[in-house]
């Protein structure tokens, strides 16, 4: 039964997609590459509770509140579940090289705090922080 009725809405969203002028079309957004950088737990990590590993994330959250304001980073924030990942980012930069360039130079990674794991991932342009 769960096979059928998952077979039924498939090819239902196939015929809406093969059908010309049937389906409402998206509008055009002109993509452009960004990247996203993992701050994960490092060696070097300590937990929320001590007073280093708090002391630390103010510090990283002041420099992301810096970060922003060079129109680099488009986002940025804590990762609030059961996860070694602490923070992600999101920079509009050229290339991954440099996205890494920027994270590397971090103290936080630098001390080994976090590790940082990078992707590149494609976004309709414009992608902005509040500054």
């Amino acid at each position: 039964m769960k096979r059928t009725l998952l077979l039924t809405l498939l090819l239902t969203v196939m015929a809406l997609f093969a059908l010309p002028g049937q389906a409402a079309e998206l509008p055009k957004q002109e993509m452009h590459m960004y990247h996203i950088v993992l701050a994960k737990k490092g060696p070097n990590w300590k937990s929320q509770g001590s007073e280093e590993g708090m002391d630390v994330r103010m510090r990283v959250i002041d420099a992301v509140r810096k970060s922003a304001k060079t129109g680099l980073l488009v986002s940025a924030g804590l990762v609030n579940d059961e996860t070694d990942v602490e923070f992600i980012f999101i920079f509009d930069v050229e290339t991954k090289t440099e996205a890494y360039n920027l994270i590397m130079s971090a103290p936080t990674v630098k001390s080994g705090f976090y590790t940082p794991v990078i992707y590149s991932y494609f976004a309709p342009r414009g992608l902005t922080v509040q500054k």
